[in-house]
């Protein structure tokens, strides 16, 4: 560990107020509206004048101010060099014409550090051949090694065996509290999950701890303490009711080009899971812990679940989840302890866009980018369908506004079918950006809808400041980022350990483009949050980072973006300034640490 710093400090307690109830706040908005329309309406039928005034709107439905950015996009350049530092992967989608609808969805992947030196690894996902097609492609995901900035592939020696196997996502998470990171497997079959022994080496204990799931397609997955009992749980999105004989007989067709994928408004929803760690072996328990939401009319599952993603919707401490649903409403479950969670997403605002449908949501990602305590979920949807940009203004009292238009999201996403998200800094100004991976699910879309294209430009919009967003283009980033691709999964690391994040973004029946960002000149600060000294990821832990660039706030989640995991450390952008002045750290378990000066450029290892 010469290159990092170990930070152990005092921690105290703290107790956040209780969150207050919504219907309070609902009612009282209720009454003000009504105050409000009555006394505009006396004003115009007593004084005509006043009929000429703009129209008064309610402040839940009237649109946010547009503030212009006036900073110029600041230059960098991003270069892949995924091929130069030895990934020499490719997706294999197991596709021969049939068109069966998994093949065009994956895959996923994730940065994680399997051996302890450092440096994030890299584990990328793959599809094979279905049972009986010829020529048989095994497939299987790979493992590649971190030897400072070069990646080493080292699968073959690492146990994780996936030959055959049709993976899907990702999630990384220490669930044997042993401090090394343990990786659960998602695919079209049983899920994996593999213990990480140290050394580079990996044990399938799937079925000793009881993880397999039962659904049939699973999708995203994250870790999680959501009953804060000091164990990883695991919460497992499938997708839908789906099998090849299911997806044959439906006649899914393009106009004169014969079949097409399926969308799946063709097939049943599927149920989430989640499973709480007792000890090392697990227990599916989502039903009883409010979980499966039900259609009240057919009693089938209304979930068609892609991507997770953990965060603290109220501030109350505990983990609550957000997950964006294909075609039907997305979800946002609060934690309201004891191991139960609540589904309010129509009450809060994220379930549906501003009329009312339901869109073709894929991957997510949730982050204060304004630096003010604000929340915003950034969500991808299917082409045609601009990405949605919910933001919420009071932790305390959730309730989330889409405000993709007026932050400069809406009209430049509108033609893209986004995937992966990742909120990140990739200039270190102390502001949030946001980085999309774009591509069609039909490779023939562009025969029937001039509009769209199979491979789509992946997209990097720049945080202004101003709650607008401006898209960086090749002038200002270079144009290896933008090449078209198929793209699917988006994930972060400081992959060459210069201080800033670089970008993963995996390629469906592709190879994955790594980007390396080479351009930023701001300082950083990033935070190692461990368990104990030699412990794992403290998933759950928040911090807030006070400096002349505002706080910023950060909170270590699993899930997120699109079937994948970025890695598990904390990167703040400092822009010109050299330290961080003030740092607070929110443990899991609730304790309070500060810090105080923390000089910039250095990858710090923090533990309560």
């Amino acid at each position: 560990m010469s290159k990092q710093d170990h930070i152990e400090g005092v921690d105290d307690q703290d107790v956040l107020d209780p969150v207050a109830e919504r219907r309070i706040k609902l009612v009282t908005i209720a009454a003000s509206v009504f105050v409000v329309a009555l006394a505009i309406g006396l004003a115009i039928h007593y004084w005509p004048e006043a009929k000429e005034e703009k129209k008064v709107l309610p402040e839940a439905q009237a649109p946010a101010p547009v503030v212009e950015a006036t900073a110029e996009i600041p230059r960098t350049r991003f270069v892949d060099r995924g091929r130069e530092l030895g990934l020499d992967f490719v997706h294999v989608s197991g596709a021969t014409g049939r068109k069966l609808l998994p093949e065009t969805m994956g895959s996923g992947a994730a940065f994680f550090d399997m051996d302890g030196d450092g440096d994030p690894d890299l584990y990328l996902a793959s599809g094979c051949s279905w049972p009986g097609d010829e020529p048989v492609r095994p497939g299987g995901g790979r493992l590649y090694r971190n030897d400072g900035g070069h990646f080493v592939d080292v699968s073959a020696d690492s146990g994780l065996d996936t030959r055959g196997f049709y993976g899907m996502g990702v999630a990384v998470g220490d669930y044997d509290g042993d401090g090394r990171e343990d990786l659960y497997l998602t695919a079209v079959g049983p899920n994996r999950l593999y213990r990480n022994l140290g050394a580079g080496r990996f044990e399938d204990v799937t079925t000793a701890t009881g993880v397999a799931g039962t659904r049939g397609w699973s999708s995203g997955a994250a870790f999680l303490d959501h009953d804060l009992d000091g164990d990883l749980d695991l919460v497992v999105l499938n997708y839908i009711t789906w099998s090849p004989e299911l997806d044959l007989v439906q006649g899914f067709q393009l106009t004169g080009l014969g079949r097409a994928y399926g969308p799946p408004t063709g097939f049943q929803g599927s149920q989430i899971e989640l499973f709480r760690n007792d000890g090392g072996r697990f227990v599916e328990t989502a039903a009883s812990a409010g979980l499966r939401v039900l259609d009240p009319y057919t009693g089938v599952d209304v979930a068609k679940s892609l991507a997770i993603e953990v965060c603290d919707l109220d501030d109350d401490g505990r983990p609550d989840l957000l997950v964006a649903n294909d075609t039907v409403r997305n979800f946002a479950f609060v934690n309201r302890g004891e191991g139960r969670f609540e589904e309010v997403g129509c009450g809060i605002g994220i379930a549906y866009d501003e009329t009312g449908n339901a869109r073709g949501a894929m991957g997510l990602q949730a982050a204060d980018v304004r630096n003010d305590g604000s929340l915003a979920v950034a969500v991808g949807n299917f082409a045609n369908e601009m990405t949605a940009f919910y933001v919420n203004e009071d932790r305390k009292d959730p309730f989330f506004i889409d405000e993709a238009t007026s932050a400069g999201l809406g009209a430049a996403t509108r033609d893209s079918l986004t995937f992966g998200l990742a909120m990140f800094d990739f200039d270190l100004d102390g502001y949030l950006d946001l980085a999309c991976a774009n591509g069609h699910v039909e490779p023939e879309i562009e025969k029937v809808q001039a509009s769209q294209r199979h491979a789509q430009r992946p997209e990097l919009f720049w945080n202004g400041h101003h709650r607008r967003f401006l898209q960086v283009g090749a002038d200002e980033a270079g144009p290896d980022l933008f090449q078209p691709m198929v793209g699917r999964g988006l994930a972060t690391a400081d992959v060459d350990g210069d201080g800033d994040l670089d970008l993963l973004i995996t390629a469906n029946g592709g190879s994955p483009r790594l980007l390396i960002n080479e351009g930023p000149t701001g300082h950083s600060l990033r935070l190692d949050l461990r368990l104990g000294a030699n412990g794992a990821p403290a998933l759950g832990a928040r911090v807030r980072l006070r400096g002349d660039f505002g706080v910023q706030e950060r909170y270590l989640s699993g899930g997120g973006g699109y079937l994948s995991q970025s890695e598990h450390l904390l990167t703040f952008g400092l822009g010109a300034a050299t330290e961080a002045r003030n740092v607070e750290i929110r443990w899991p378990d609730g304790r309070v640490q500060w810090l105080e000066h923390l000089a910039a450029g250095r990858h710090r290892i923090v533990a309560p």
